[in-house]
């Protein structure tokens, strides 16, 4: 199983037998307005794909009990380790592809990362976003834009392969009302990750 981490603004590949831990602590936030809490011995079962999100009571012990919230209800989760509190983590659902993690989020845009096999955060803090390798393919993983005003997520592209100019193309067609910006990211020569940092400085209220 391969998985890329990302922690800040560092994201490299690498190989591990050992995945981080897929129950975390958390928040989940509902579209009613309502607020789940997890206590110290209840954990969140990180979600992929579209399904549903499991929080566990009393986790750890032979009388947990599980509650369920369905993909549709939910509006946002916040999760971390138990061990990195102060390394909150944000996930959404998006209706046409499935959970999202936040990676980058302004008051104009929203970036965000889709793995078909899911997520895990490590005891640092970092996320991990999980990739099954297979002889001639890899499963699906995804960057995802979406403005303050859009309604939709826009899926730009591969998480992880190498940075092309296709790529590069895409997210400056996006944020063509930031011109300068989408300049920039055109001529840019950097890695994906840090090609998707750019857009911290989105700015379209500035034309």
């Amino acid at each position: 199983m391969n998985k890329i981490v990302f922690l800040g603004v560092l994201c490299v590949i690498t190989i591990s037998s050992l995945k981080a831990a897929s129950l975390v602590c958390g928040r989940i936030y509902l579209k009613n307005g309502a607020v789940i809490e997890c206590t110290e011995k209840d954990r969140i079962k990180l979600p992929k794909g579209s399904g549903d999100l499991k929080l566990f009571r009393k986790a750890f012990y032979k009388d947990k009990v599980k509650e369920i919230y369905s993909y549709e209800e939910i509006d946002s989760i916040i999760c971390w380790h138990a061990y990195s509190p102060e390394y909150l983590r944000k996930f959404v659902p998006s209706p046409k592809s499935g959970w999202l993690w936040v990676y980058l989020e302004t008051p104009q845009i929203g970036a965000y990362v889709y793995s078909k096999k899911g997520y895990g955060i490590d005891d640092n803090g970092g996320i991990e976003v999980w990739v099954k390798q297979r002889t001639f393919s890899r499963s699906r993983t995804a960057y995802y834009l979406r403005k303050t005003d859009d309604s939709e997520f826009h899926d730009v592209g591969s998480a992880s392969r190498n940075v092309k100019n296709s790529f590069r193309e895409c997210i400056a067609e996006y944020i063509s009302d930031d011109p300068e910006l989408a300049k920039l990211i055109r001529q840019s020569n950097v890695n994906r990750s840090k090609t998707i940092l750019m857009l911290q400085d989105y700015n379209p209220q500035k034309y």
